[in-house]
């Protein structure tokens, strides 16, 4: 069944992807195989999740920047919880804040991680304590 949900998510995802110029790729958490939808440009990073009524368990959205920096997160317009999960370039994992909850009013909370990082990944709540996630873990993918 598990897989069922995660073809049609795919598949899903590949139609949006052909129409809105949104880019995916899978990850693996785990071993677990997650779609992930690409925020690279300034304004993908800057919609990210907004708007979002629910996000499947095994979706998520990864920001990629340039260098290794101190980065920070925002849930303004974001309807639901999501952990941010910060990592270096060798994207291993520096930080975890599970389970922020959505902005209810300005001004936002900013959330900056502590540590350098070159990739923001956003999870639905809770799911990377589900997983057992933990820094020093390394998460795989192919840009």
């Amino acid at each position: 069944m598990k897989n069922i949900i995660l073809l049609i998510t795919l598949l899903v995802m590949t139609f949006v992807n052909l129409f809105s110029g949104s880019r995916f790729i899978t990850i693996f958490l785990v071993d677990e195989e997650f779609i992930v939808e690409i925020a690279e440009t300034n304004k993908e990073k800057a919609l990210g999740l907004m708007y979002r009524k629910e996000i499947p368990d095994n979706f998520g959205m990864l920001f990629i920047y340039s260098d290794e920096d101190f980065r920070g997160m925002w849930m303004k317009n974001t309807l639901v919880s999501l952990d941010l999960i910060f990592l270096n370039s060798q994207k291993e994992i520096m930080e975890i804040i599970n389970n922020v909850p959505p902005c209810v009013k300005d001004p936002c909370q900013s959330y900056i991680s502590e540590k350098k990082a070159k990739y923001v990944l956003e999870l639905k709540g809770n799911r990377s304590k589900e997983l057992n996630l933990k820094e020093g873990d390394r998460i795989f993918f192919i840009l």
